[in-house]
């Protein structure tokens, strides 16, 4: 297969680092904005803080000399700020809102024209049943999520007659981090082998949404967000 140029955000671990490497053996080059460096030399990464929107410019700019074109754009990275509306500080708002939400914004404005100009332009985008499933707790993250979702839908109306196929995945408990009831979450390398078949999706179709679920459930809890992780 021809090397094709993918951008991921938050691919430093989890979902996005498993996204990233099977990409990677499929023969994407990929190019990673992370916060906080990876350091493996294949992930091509840039060093970004999604909240800042200078820093987002500047790395699409650095991205658009090194590579010209890019066909795939993963936006992964997210940041999950939970506490109650009365007692959560501002800048815990501010900064979901802006990496959650603004990042994503900022990301398909700059790189459209160059998704428009590979003849195949994919954007994938990760949701969150957090968008739809609402908890005590979640201000800045369902609003962030919900958002994102709305987002998506608008890009799909205004680019797909352009070329370019949206998706965005709304999915349920992943296995990022350890905690309880691992065993009842799906995988990020099966999410990863997932994506790809997404992403190679062709003829005369767009896949809007994909809604994932693990296929094994536990009672959840009465409060918190571990109550959508099991949906």
């Amino acid at each position: 297969m021809e090397e094709k140029n993918m951008l991921i955000t938050g691919s430093n671990r989890g979902t996005g680092y498993a996204v990233a490497k099977y990409f990677d053996t499929k023969g994407y080059v990929v190019h990673s904005l992370n916060k906080t460096l990876k350091g493996e030399a294949w992930m091509n990464e840039l060093q970004c803080d999604l909240s800042k929107p200078k820093e987002i410019r500047a790395a699409v700019d650095r991205l658009k000399e090194k590579t010209g074109t890019i066909s795939l754009c993963f936006l992964n990275a997210a940041v999950r700020k939970l506490s109650s509306i009365k007692e959560m500080p501002e800048k815990d708002w501010l900064y979901s809102v802006n990496t959650n939400l603004n990042a994503s914004f900022l990301l398909l404005k700059y790189l459209t024209p160059s998704l428009e100009s590979s003849g195949e332009g994919r954007v994938i985008i990760m949701g969150s049943h957090a968008a739809d499933h609402y908890f005590e707790g979640g201000a800045a993250y369902c609003a962030t999520k919900a958002a994102l979702k709305a987002l998506s839908e608008v890009y799909i109306q205004e680019t797909r007659d352009r070329g370019i196929r949206t998706t965005l995945i709304n999915a349920g408990a992943i296995k990022n981090r350890s905690k309880t009831h691992d065993d009842k979450k799906i995988e990020p390398e099966k999410l990863a082998a997932f994506i790809y078949q997404i992403a190679r999706a062709s003829g005369n179709m767009l896949i809007g949404e994909v809604e994932l679920r693990p296929l094994d459930t536990v009672s959840p809890p009465d409060r918190g967000i571990a109550k959508i992780q099991y949906i």
